[in-house]
């Protein structure tokens, strides 16, 4: 086999995955990483930094941040390596411990923008810390997504070699 047919064969067959399922990998990895790694390291700095004067973050909050973040970046790992139903776990894991810590954030905010006078940038302060976490939100969904094709792949490669091995020919008795 020629070299050009060799990198067209890797490109038109990409492996045993389909295009659709490392499409949604990558932007469910890219997800993760914008909304881990970055949101989710601020807020860990902000936990443990003591950047917070008036209202600082329980401990539990930088916890939830390093374990979501651990857990997501397990599940980014496990899909790298197209275990995409076992990556679903450690993803919904993930994506719930850092959306609960987010809901803190957000629920705080709303509080202190209620009881306090501010100015007027810091009115969407809550929409802010909302949308920052909708990336991992995003991110988890499309993990369901490719566990659920993964499974459904499975499914049809068994049920079609069932079929085969139920319609194979059968030898002769008299043979």
């Amino acid at each position: 086999m020629s070299k050009t047919a060799a990198k067209k064969k890797v490109f038109a067959a990409g492996g045993k995955e389909p295009l659709a399922m490392r499409i949604i990998k990558y932007l469910m990895l890219s997800l993760f990483g914008y909304g881990v790694v970055f949101w989710g390291g601020t807020g860990v700095l902000a936990a443990f930094g003591s950047s917070f004067d008036d209202f600082s973050p329980p401990a539990w909050i930088g916890f939830a941040l390093i374990g979501g973040a651990a857990a997501l970046i397990a599940a980014g790992v496990l899909s790298w390596r197209r275990l995409n139903i076992i990556a679903f776990f450690p993803a919904a894991l993930g994506t719930a411990a850092v959306l609960a810590a987010a809901g803190w954030f957000v629920k705080t905010a709303r509080y202190e923008l209620e009881n306090r006078v501010v100015s007027n940038d810091l009115l969407d302060l809550d929409k802010h810390y909302m949308y920052r976490a909708l990336p991992v939100l995003a991110g988890g969904v499309l993990a369901l997504v490719l566990a659920i094709m993964q499974a459904a792949r499975r499914i049809r490669k068994k049920r079609k070699e069932q079929n085969e091995r139920d319609n194979a020919p059968v030898r002769s008795i008299v043979d």
